[in-house]
């Protein structure tokens, strides 16, 4: 209420009051004194006395009537602003009633919230955790992989290394061969014998082609157990299941080389026989050297050509060995990306602290609005919420919007607690 309104009402009436009653007693001075008093036989200072009670009686009536004609009542107004002020602090209440019962109610609301973001954590979580172990199966698989491409390499090394050591036994029969058709010049009874040890040492090189066959099955083995457990390892296995393909067509041109191989040797032999046949029969020395250079030539390259296939399948096999280290380098890392599950629980969990203090905060608030009148009322401000929901944090991220989200210049405090993997 404007006390300072009412008091410039209340002088202002009775100023007009006052002005009113004076010049009406200056007016009826002398009809008072002259006329009235002495028809009605009254003293002139009775009169006095009467005409001082009759003033303040009329000034007293007359300010009620003038309060009551200018402001609405006799107070000068202030009945009005009471009832006015009793409308406005009831309005005041029924809305602080009504804001106290909606900030109450944000905890119900909170609650919905939390309990969606404990959903979430959960789910991913489990998710995180299915995948975990998904790719704990998988790496065991590679791990096993790995360690039968590396015993497998080992045994074509071993392999290889006798068969170097085979090719250059050839050679030197070669060389030896070669030396034998320079050197000619034993009996055709000796030629022959030597002929047919040739032959017999040509057709000896069957046990080669075995080898091969063998190595061949061994890598037909190998590419066929890669591609199951490609197939097991699912998405993750797919590149290594194209190597193991490949692998097994290797294989497959490797046993057709074989069989040509075979029939070469065999040729070889037969062609040996003949020629010498021939040059024993006839007596033909140019033929049989033509014969047994000829062999010469089919022999060195036969040795080529292994070792092309050798060469080819080692290259092969350090392939399939780089593809295994590389399926166990993208299983590490994805396995490090399931870490996320923890960065986004931590970071709910801390969204959850904040709904809980904002249940608290509103709580307080709809207190507070019941209780406007309690000088001794308390409660901490939001913005010291704020601060400590900000030394919560765990990434410079978070961070970052917060200060976004307040307008906070200040630079993002690097230090803080340290986020928890599983």
């Amino acid at each position: 209420m404007d006390s300072q309104l009412i008091m410039r009402r209340a002088m202002a009436t009775v100023a007009a009051v006052a002005a009113a009653a004076a010049l009406l007693v200056f007016v009826a001075h002398d009809w008072y004194h002259a006329t009235l008093l002495p028809g009605m036989g009254i003293s002139p200072a009775l009169g006095d006395s009467l005409g001082t009670l009759f003033i303040i009686l009329a000034a007293f009536f007359g300010l009620r009537h003038t309060a009551t004609a200018f402001y609405g009542d006799w107070l000068f107004g202030m009945e009005k602003m009471q009832t006015q002020a009793v409308d406005r602090s009831s309005t005041l209440a029924g809305a602080a009633e009504q804001v106290a019962g909606e900030l109450r109610g944000v905890e119900g609301f909170n609650n919905v919230v939390r309990g969606q973001l404990h959903g979430v954590v959960s789910e991913t979580e489990k998710a995180a955790f299915d995948i975990a172990s998904r790719l704990q199966n998988i790496d065991e698989i590679i791990t096993r992989l790995a360690a039968y491409v590396e015993s497998t390499t080992a045994e074509s090394n071993r392999l290889l290394t006798t068969s170097e050591e085979r090719i250059s036994r050839n050679r030197q029969l070669i060389g030896t061969l070669e030396n034998y058709i320079q050197q000619r010049a034993a009996t055709a009874a000796e030629d022959r014998e030597r002929i047919m040890q040739v032959v017999r040492e040509a057709r000896s090189l069957g046990t080669l082609v075995d080898l091969i066959k063998h190595i061949s099955g061994q890598t037909n083995l190998l590419a066929l157990n890669a591609a199951i457990e490609a197939a097991r390892a699912g998405e993750a296995g797919r590149g290594f299941a194209v190597v193991a393909d490949e692998v097994r067509k290797l294989s497959g041109e490797t046993d057709k080389a074989v069989g040509k191989i075979s029939n070469g040797i065999q040729t070889v032999a037969n062609s040996i026989e003949s020629q010498f046949e021939d040059k024993l029969a006839q007596d033909n020395a140019a033929s049989e050297r033509e014969a047994l250079e000829s062999f010469a030539v089919q022999l060195d390259e036969l040795g080529k050509s292994y070792h092309e296939v050798t060469e080819h399948e080692a290259a092969v096999m350090a392939t399939i060995t780089d593809s295994s280290q590389q399926l166990a380098s993208m299983f590490m890392s994805a396995l490090a990306s399931v870490q996320f599950q923890d960065v986004t629980r931590q970071q709910i969990e801390q969204v959850i602290d904040a709904l809980n203090r904002l249940d608290s905060h509103a709580t307080l608030l709809a207190d507070r609005l019941n209780q406007f009148e309690n000088p001794d009322f308390s409660m901490q401000p939001l913005s010291v919420h704020l601060d400590q929901i900000y030394s919560n944090y765990v990434m410079d991220s978070q961070r970052d919007t917060h200060h976004s989200a307040t307008n906070s210049g200040a630079a993002a405090i690097k230090a803080g607690p340290k986020i928890e993997l599983f």
